[in-house]
């Protein structure tokens, strides 16, 4: 398959896959007045979907070998649809199932893409590639948060789920044509590992791979409570009007989506992708050591600038971690690498942003919180720099004899 032809129908995925994630949690809000839809508050929501996601995660490996990246790519567009039908009910029994199903869909995706676009692409383009695809995420992120609030409004909210629904199984089976063309990964049975942890397995076989989980885990987290509490934060504490809240939110989005480019680019250009990951985290620390400042946050044009370095750092890691997963392990092991990088990228989603809100209510404001934040993202930026035997070429090749000689 062509290098365009796998960017381009895996980030078409990855939209659609986060748009369906971020529905419900989009139009929670708008449907108070609604009949018919038992709300669910959004925080626990997209708990429930990321657990499954991440249990998904932990089987993509097999999933991808069993089924190839693109039919495993359509079971999950359709999972996305069938969460959003179940949701239709409208009953809080309904919406927990939707989350589930919307989470077994959404888990699968990045490693699927992740096999497709290491066996279209070259290593002098891989890494901006990636991180192209990876646009997809806050691409799908903000379409739901323009288009569904608006569709339940005008037409309801039973309406804004078949719609999306309707879009996903469109792009199920727009992709069709591409499931007989890219071969299935095949990789012997291992029949004295359990299925569920041999993607974790791959994750830790070396320390470069483990440092890359330990970093999906901080940065993942770290991302999870800038989404969550940034927009909170300058309304409550900070001062802003909800407009104003929002436009900070919508800074460090659009931010880190750019930057998802920027430093796949730079990497491809031969700056060393751990030093980047190191660069990412001690900007992230900086920024929310200022951040937990609201006297300095107050001021407008501070806080966009803090806003926008957050985005960098925290929101455009992904493509460029993901591709150095990709560098790391033989081909036949790139979904299993990423499916069990992302599990530790799963647990640092739902770990932080609990810890986050916990220290908010035990402090009674958000300072301690931004800090605790800031010591996780300083210790990881250290530990990148300093962590001996983890440069990527030069471990490539004893990751591969320490995975074959564990897997037999």
């Amino acid at each position: 398959m062509k290098a365009t032809t796998a960017v381009v129908s895996t980030t078409i995925v990855q939209i659609a896959t986060a748009f369906a994630a971020l529905t419900i949690p989009s139009l929670t809000a708008v449907v108070q007045t609604q009949p018919g839809f038992h709300a669910i508050n959004p925080g626990t929501f997209i708990s429930i979907l990321y657990a499954a996601a991440a249990v998904a995660t932990i089987f993509a490996g097999i999933v991808v070998q069993s089924l190839g990246p693109i039919r495993t790519c359509q079971v999950a567009v359709f999972c996305c649809a069938a969460g959003l039908t179940l949701a239709l009910h409208g009953s809080t029994v309904s919406l927990i199932l939707g989350a589930l199903a919307l989470g077994l869909g959404y888990g699968p995706i990045t490693p699927a893409s992740s096999q497709l676009l290491s066996a279209a692409t070259s290593t002098s383009n891989r890494r901006l590639i990636f991180s192209f695809k990876q646009t997809g995420v806050p691409a799908g992120t903000a379409l739901a948060g323009a288009l569904i609030p608006v569709v339940t409004v005008d037409l309801g909210w039973k309406a804004a789920l078949i719609l999306v629904a309707a879009v996903c199984i469109a792009i199920a089976l727009a992709i069709q044509p591409l499931a007989s063309r890219p071969a299935r990964v095949q990789q012997e049975s291992r029949p004295g590992r359990p299925v569920w942890w041999r993607s974790v397995a791959v994750a830790l076989a070396h320390p470069y791979l483990r440092l890359l989980s330990l970093s999906a885990f901080v940065l993942g987290g770290a991302q999870m409570c800038a989404s969550t509490f940034l927009a909170s934060y300058f309304f409550g504490n900070v001062g802003y009007t909800a407009l104003r809240a929002g436009a900070m939110l919508t800074v460090a989005n659009v931010s880190g989506a750019v930057f998802r480019l920027i430093w796949g680019a730079v990497a491809d250009r031969g700056v060393s992708p751990r030093f980047l990951l190191a660069g990412l985290s001690l900007t992230a620390c900086l920024a929310e050591v200022v951040m937990a400042s609201a006297g300095l946050m107050a001021n407008f044009t501070v806080a966009v600038l803090i806003c926008f370095l957050l985005g960098a750092a925290v929101i455009g890691w992904n493509g460029l971690l993901l591709s150095e997963v990709a560098d790391a392990v033989p081909a036949e092991k790139v979904a299993a690498a990423t499916a069990g990088c992302l599990f530790f990228s799963f647990g640092g989603v739902m770990t932080f942003p609990a810890a986050f809100g916990i220290v908010q209510r035990l402090s009674g404001g958000f300072d301690m919180s931004w800090l605790l934040m800031a010591g996780a993202n300083a210790l990881l930026g250290v530990m990148l720099l300093t962590v001996k035997g983890t440069e990527n070429q030069a471990a490539l090749g004893v990751v591969e004899a320490g995975l074959s000689e564990k897997d037999h």
